[in-house]
C-alpha cells in the first residue's frame, strides 16, 4: 500500500484490524485492539509486556480515567500535602488555607523540575530548588527571583502556575482525579460500584482513617494485580491455603474445624459495570456474616462490628448493613481493597513493573485499641511482609513472565470461567455469576481496557446507567 503519507500512527499489533479514514489526500491508519474474546474468554499476553502498548495506555487510559490519589484522612489539616501519582505522573494533593482540596502536576513550569521532595507534610508555599520559582499550595505562581531584573517584568506570571488536573472530585474522603476535560463525573464513573464501596467507606458517619502507605515493587504488570483484587478468589484455595489453615487456626486457639469444599462455597462474582468488579456474598442471617470461610477475624473485631449494625442500616440500609459481605473490589484502574482493610493503590513503572502503595482503612470513630487491631490483621496477612501477599507476589511476578516467552505469547490467557452463567440478581447491581469463583469481573475490566485503546475520546467510551438502589443515608459525599 502507497501512502500519500501525512502520518500514520503505528502500534504493537494485537490480532489487530486497522480503521482507515481517507481526509483528503491524508490516509490514516489507526490500530485497533481486539485483545480479548468475549465469547470464548481469551486474552492476548502481549498487554502485560509490550512497551508500545504501556506507553499508549499511559496516554488512553490513565491520562483519561479517574484516578484515586488519596484520602482527605491524608491531609486533615490547612496547608497540608501528600505526594502521590497519576499513571507515571507525580502529583501534589494539597489543602489549602481555606481547607479547599487542589491537585497539581509536580513540576516546576520553568524547567520542569520536581517541586516537591517530601511524601507529605505541611507548607503554604513551594519552592522550586533549581531556580527559586515558588507556589502557593492553590497552584499560584506567587515568586520569580529576578522577575524585574532578568525579565524586564515581562513574564505572565499570571499564566504561570502549577499544571492543574482536569477534574478533582470526592467519594467519602476517597480523592479522585482525571486529566481528560470530557470525562464524566465521578459518580457516574463508579456507577453501581458505589452500591458495593458503601459497604466499606461509607458505613459510619464519620467516615473512614487511612494508615500509610507502605509502598514497595514488583515485577509486574499493573494489570495483574488490579485484574486479582477484581475477580480473583479462584487462586484462595491454593495459593493461600496454607496461610489460611495457620491463621483458622490461631484465632480459634487450635480448634478450627474440618475445611469445607472451597470450591462449593456460596457467592457472587460480580461485573458491576464501567470496568470495576467484586466479590459479594448474601446471606440469610447477619451471624453468617462473621462465619465465612477464610473470612474469621479477631473476637474483640467481631464485636465491635456486631455493635455498630444499627449505625451501618440507618447509613446503607438493611440488605447491604446485615445480609451483605464483600471480600475483593478493583475501581478500574487503579484502585483496589479487600474487606480485611487493606486498599491498594496501583502505580504503573514500565510494562514489567508495578509500584504497590498498601493503606489499611479503619473507622475514624473506632476506639483507639481496635484501630491498632485492624492494623494488626491487615499487616498480617497483607503487606510486603504479609503471609498472604508472599503468595501474591510470586503468582503475579510468574504470570508476567509468560508474556516474555516467545512461545507461551502465541496461547492466549484463558478467563473463561463463568461465560454464559452471567444474569441479573435480585438484590445486587451489575452483571453477576451466582458463583464464589467466576471470572467475570476480569472480562468486564479487560474489555473496559479495550474500549480506551480504540478510543479517540470520552466520547466513544460507554458509560453503564446506575441501577443499583442506595437505601440509606449515606451518599456520594459521606
Amino acid at each position: 500500500m502507497h501512502l500519500y503519507r501525512s502520518r500514520v500512527l503505528q502500534s504493537v499489533i494485537i490480532e489487530s484490524h486497522f480503521a482507515i479514514y481517507l481526509r483528503g489526500y491524508e490516509m490514516v491508519v489507526r490500530q485497533k485492539y481486539n485483545i480479548i474474546d468475549m465469547d470464548k474468554g481469551t486474552l492476548d499476553r502481549d498487554i502485560f509486556v509490550g512497551e508500545q502498548i504501556y506507553q499508549e495506555e499511559l496516554e488512553k487510559v490513565f491520562g483519561r480515567a479517574w484516578l484515586w490519589v488519596g484520602h482527605e484522612s491524608l491531609i486533615p489539616n490547612p496547608n497540608d500535602f501528600f505526594l502521590t501519582y497519576m499513571g507515571e505522573d507525580p502529583v501534589i494533593l494539597t489543602r489549602d488555607a481555606k481547607g479547599e482540596v487542589h491537585a497539581f502536576l509536580n513540576m516546576c513550569r520553568h524547567r520542569g523540575n520536581r517541586i516537591v521532595r517530601a511524601d507529605d507534610g505541611n507548607a503554604k508555599n513551594f519552592m522550586c530548588s533549581y531556580h527559586g520559582w515558588t507556589y502557593s499550595n492553590e497552584g499560584k505562581l506567587v515568586s520569580v527571583p529576578g522577575l524585574q531584573e532578568a525579565y524586564y517584568g515581562e513574564l505572565d506570571v499570571d499564566n504561570l502556575g502549577l499544571v492543574p488536573v482536569a477534574h478533582l472530585d470526592t467519594y467519602a474522603g476517597f480523592v479522585f482525579a482525571t486529566w481528560d476535560k470530557q470525562a464524566p463525573s465521578l459518580e457516574s464513573y463508579l456507577g453501581d460500584m458505589r452500591f458495593y464501596m458503601d459497604i466499606m467507606f461509607n458505613r459510619r458517619e464519620g467516615g473512614i482513617h487511612l494508615f500509610g502507605p507502605d509502598k514497595w515493587l514488583i515485577r509486574t504488570n499493573w494489570k495483574n494485580p488490579a485484574d486479582n483484587f477484581s475477580g480473583d478468589m479462584y487462586h484462595g484455595a491454593i495459593s493461600h491455603g496454607s496461610a489460611m489453615i495457620v491463621r483458622e487456626k490461631m484465632l480459634s486457639q487450635g480448634n478450627a474445624g474440618p475445611r469445607p469444599n472451597p470450591y462449593a462455597q456460596p457467592g457472587n462474582q460480580v461485573a458491576a459495570g464501567n470496568g470495576h468488579g467484586c466479590y459479594v456474598n448474601v446471606v440469610e442471617h447477619s451471624a453468617d456474616l462473621w462465619n465465612q470461610q477464610g473470612q474469621q477475624r479477631h473476637p474483640a473485631l467481631v464485636d465491635y462490628e456486631k455493635s455498630i449494625l444499627p449505625e451501618i442500616e440507618q447509613r446503607i440500609g438493611h440488605l447491604r448493613a446485615r445480609r451483605t459481605r464483600t471480600i475483593h473490589h478493583t475501581v478500574f484502574p487503579n484502585m483496589s481493597w479487600l474487606n480485611n482493610g487493606t486498599v491498594r493503590m496501583w502505580h504503573p513503572r514500565g510494562p514489567d513493573q508495578v509500584e504497590i502503595w498498601a493503606f489499611v482503612s479503619v473507622d475514624m470513630e473506632a476506639p483507639d485499641d481496635l484501630k491498632h487491631l485492624y492494623k494488626l490483621a491487615s499487616m498480617q496477612m497483607f503487606g510486603p511482609s504479609g503471609m498472604f501477599e508472599q503468595d501474591d507476589m510470586d503468582n503475579w511476578r510468574n504470570a508476567a513472565e509468560a508474556g516474555r516467552s516467545t512461545i507461551a505469547r502465541k496461547y492466549r490467557q484463558n478467563i473463561a470461567m463463568g461465560i454464559g452463567h452471567e444474569q441479573p440478581h435480585q438484590d445486587l447491581p451489575g452483571s453477576v455469576v451466582p458463583r464464589m469463583h467466576a471470572e467475570v469481573a476480569q472480562r468486564g475490566m479487560y474489555n473496559r481496557w479495550q474500549q480506551f485503546m480504540n478510543a479517540e475520546s470520552w466520547a466513544d467510551i460507554p458509560i453503564d446507567p446506575i441501577t443499583a438502589k442506595f437505601e440509606g443515608t449515606a451518599g456520594m459525599k459521606g
